[in-house]
Formats: structure tokens, C-alpha cells, sequence
């Protein structure tokens, strides 16, 4: 007889189980499906492809918008729409202002990654920025 003979068995024999469960479970299913590489980038550079594309959700809904507002459907790397080249130029405007503002700010879960100033903070949610909005008509 091997020392722990059968408790060395009986947990090969558990780990099998799970083993097999864990594949039969997973059997079928489709592997993740990769994004495509992200092209273009001017402003968020250095920003991973999940980084930039929630940060792009956060602008949508800050400004009220599709993604087809500032992006050609297609082709999200041209440069055709002219509202994509304001949105870069006020994503500079806003990282400078974080950078000065709020160098220390650390965003929560689920949060903008700009910083403490983002497109809501002047859009709430329209295209046009809402009157008297802006750092500072916030109650920080």
C-alpha cells in the first residue's frame, strides 16, 4: 500500500471530476472573440483598446450621442467627421485640466479615466454644453 494511498486517490479522482466538468461546461462555446487593434489614435495614446472604447461609451452618454456622431461607420479611424476633431480637441482641454486641477485624483470603478473633469462635467448629457456648467459651477 502507497502512503495516503486511498485520500491520494480519491482526490485524483475529485480533480478529474472537476476537470471534466470545467470542459464539458465550456464544450461548444465560442472562444472570446479578440477586438480589432485600434487605429488613429491621437489623444489617448498609451490607453489600452478596453480603455479607450469605455471611455468612448462615457462620451456618448455625456454628450447624448451614437457612436456614428464623431465616427464614420466602417472606417472608426477616419478622420472625416468634424466632430471627431473637436472631441480630440476637447479631450486635450480636459486632460490639461485634470493634470493641473486634480493631478492626484484616482478614478473609481467604472469611471472616467480622464480625471476629475470629463465630458459631462459641461455637456450633461446634450451636445451643446449646458449653460453655467464647467469646474466651476461643480460642488466639489
Amino acid at each position: 500500500m502507497t502512503p495516503g494511498g486511498p485520500a491520494l486517490r480519491a482526490l485524483f479522482l475529485a480533480g478529474m471530476a472537476a476537470v471534466a466538468l470545467c470542459l464539458a461546461s465550456t464544450a461548444g462555446a465560442q472562444p472570446p472573440r479578440r477586438p480589432r487593434p485600434l487605429e488613429n489614435i491621437k489623444t489617448l495614446k498609451g490607453w489600452t483598446g478596453d480603455e479607450v472604447r469605455a471611455e468612448m461609451r462615457l462620451m456618448a452618454e455625456a454628450l447624448g450621442v451614437k457612436c456614428d456622431h464623431c465616427h464614420v461607420q466602417g472606417n472608426f479611424a477616419s478622420d472625416e467627421k468634424r466632430p471627431k476633431h473637436t472631441a480630440r480637441r476637447m479631450l486635450a482641454l480636459t486632460m490639461a485640466l485634470n493634470a493641473d486641477n486634480f493631478p492626484s485624483h484616482t478614478p473609481g470603478e467604472g469611471q472616467s479615466k480622464l480625471g476629475r473633469v470629463t465630458c459631462y462635467t459641461c455637456h450633461q448629457g446634450a451636445q451643446v454644453p449646458k449653460q453655467g456648467a464647467g469646474p466651476g459651477a461643480m460642488a466639489w
